[in-house]
């Protein structure tokens, strides 16, 4: 054999894209800013020093009131964007661990390393989402998705919950804690609390399809504010007390885990008391897992109660 034939130095392995899980989400960051008010808004709440009212970036952007409040649940939908209520009114400010993974999803999608320890999501020394999704995240918190399920019960329709069925909803919530099974919580909050804590795209009600009467809802508030766990969620899940052993709860779940998915939402979880155990069978049934039992967690009517702690992962997000 000849030396140079000897020498001739190996072929380079053909460089490789990046996961696909983690173009999809990069693809949800640029396409949620590809929007020149969307810039503009981002741009107002980095340079304001705190958060601010949808008024103030409706007088700063000059823009429609309806116009700035979509903006803002686009850029909450990804993460950007964070929703505090401050009295009566709601404020906005950046997430800034979000918004710190940004410039490295950049350096990776132009083939970049990115500064060491810099990691989407504010995580030290990860170069990927923690969780990656397996669907387009652009909707995750952005968009209402319908909840398609054909196995409903008799005379039983599920919709999205509206300030209409504010009313109703309320009265469900405060049956379910006065049964002593449901939560710690002893009263229902106002609707602008009720309102404000929970994710505006994942709510259902069931209603009757004769009277129309709200049977019972479900709904999901977010977990953290960090990047990596958006696409984590608490659910809960009421029924009227009339309206029970009719399927309801189990109908209301599947809407729920249906608008989740579609949303790039991976895992759904669940806090319920080791003694309400309709509602274990029943997340049982619906793929909810027991993760384990948090022992005397807290005072519940002058006694101690355990949690049993449950969570259901989408077994078609983040498999790769």
């Amino acid at each position: 054999m000849k030396d140079t034939e000897r020498r001739r130095p190996r072929a380079e392995p053909p460089p490789q894209p990046l996961a696909r899980p983690d173009a999809r989400q990069y693809a949800a960051w640029f396409r949620a800013l590809a929007d020149p008010t969307r810039i503009q808004i981002v741009s107002l709440l980095a340079r304001a020093g705190g958060p601010l009212t949808v008024g103030e970036i409706v007088s700063a952007a000059d823009v429609s009131q309806a116009t700035v409040s979509q903006h803002l649940k686009v850029l909450a939908g990804i993460g950007f964007v964070v929703a505090e209520r401050r009295g009566a009114a709601r404020h906005y400010r950046l997430n800034d661990a979000c918004v710190a993974g940004f410039p490295t999803a950049a350096d990776l999608v132009m083939g970049h390393e990115p500064p060491a320890g810099d990691g989407p999501g504010g995580t030290p020394g990860s170069h990927a989402p923690a969780a990656a999704r397996d669907e387009p995240a652009a909707a995750a918190r952005d968009e209402p998705v319908a909840a398609r399920d054909d196995r409903s019960p008799p005379g039983v329709t599920i919709r999205p919950m509206t300030s209409a069925d504010a009313a109703p909803v309320l009265a469900i919530y405060q049956a379910g804690l006065d049964s002593g099974e449901a939560s710690f919580e002893t009263q229902a909050p106002t609707w602008e609390v009720f309102d404000a804590k929970l994710l505006p795209f994942h709510r259902h009600v069931a209603v009757d399809g004769t009277g129309g009467q709200v049977l019972g809802w479900a709904a999901v508030s977010g977990v953290s504010d960090r990047c990596v766990y958006q696409g984590v969620v608490e659910h809960s899940v009421y029924v009227a007390p009339a309206a029970r052993q009719r399927g309801v709860g189990a109908a209301l779940l599947r809407a729920l885990i249906i608008s989740t998915e579609a949303a790039g939402i991976w895992t759904i979880q669940a806090g319920i008391f080791p003694e309400n155990g309709a509602s274990l069978r029943l997340h049982e049934r619906a793929g909810f897992r027991v993760v384990g039992i948090r022992e005397r967690l807290g005072r519940h009517h002058g006694r101690w109660r355990d949690v049993v702690l449950l969570e259901r992962r989408s077994p078609r997000l983040g498999a790769g």
